[in-house]
């Protein structure tokens, strides 16, 4: 978990190539904490698998987890933008009205600032259109996402919480879990 945490983390911050974040987010996102279930639950379980169960707290476990990359990969942005972020003037060069608004930015001199700005980041379609100029927080190597102001926060103590609250659940359960397959046997015996 420490190890998709940090990759999570070094994805912007670093920066890795738009192919390996990529990857960490599915690795950390969508692959470890579905281990995070399924290993227990298929894994070394004397139980049939038709009478097999779930313990609740592996659910507070996957949430967990997931809620903790993204974090992490949030964490990672702010300080890329903190240690290389540059101010620029830029000018909105599309507005993709969704569910969650992005903009495509553009330099004075026309180079494209990727990634897009999101719709927490300054990028409102009510309020901005093409042609707009905003002055925006970017990341010269494209890694991080531009913000219209500078990030402060810190995911430290949330991200310890979480960590915890992992290790605490996924222990609960898996111990439940071993309570019933031993259950199982003194019924079979």
């Amino acid at each position: 978990m420490g190890i998709s945490v940090a990759w999570m983390w070094l994805g912007p911050v670093v920066p890795l190539p738009a192919l390996l974040r990529g990857t960490g987010m599915l690795v950390s996102a969508l692959l470890i904490p579905l281990a995070l279930i399924l290993v227990p639950v298929f894994w070394f379980r004397r139980v049939p698998r038709k009478k097999r169960k779930v313990a609740w707290e592996l659910t507070v476990t996957l949430i967990a987890a997931v809620g903790i990359a993204f974090l992490a990969y949030g964490a990672g942005d702010d300080h890329a933008l903190q240690e290389r972020g540059r101010w620029t003037k830029a000018v909105v060069a599309k507005v993709e009205d969704r569910k969650s608004d992005k903009c495509t930015l553009r330099t004075r001199d026309g180079q494209e600032i990727s990634p897009l700005l999101g719709e927490g980041d300054g990028c409102d379609a009510e309020r901005v259109g093409p042609g707009d100029e905003l002055t925006v927080l970017y990341d010269p190597e494209g890694a991080a996402g531009p913000a219209d102001e500078m990030p402060s926060s810190s995911y430290g103590g949330v991200v310890a919480g979480l960590a915890a609250l992992i290790v605490a659940t996924g222990t609960c359960g898996c111990v439940r879990m071993n309570r019933w397959d031993n259950a199982y046997d003194g019924d079979t015996a």
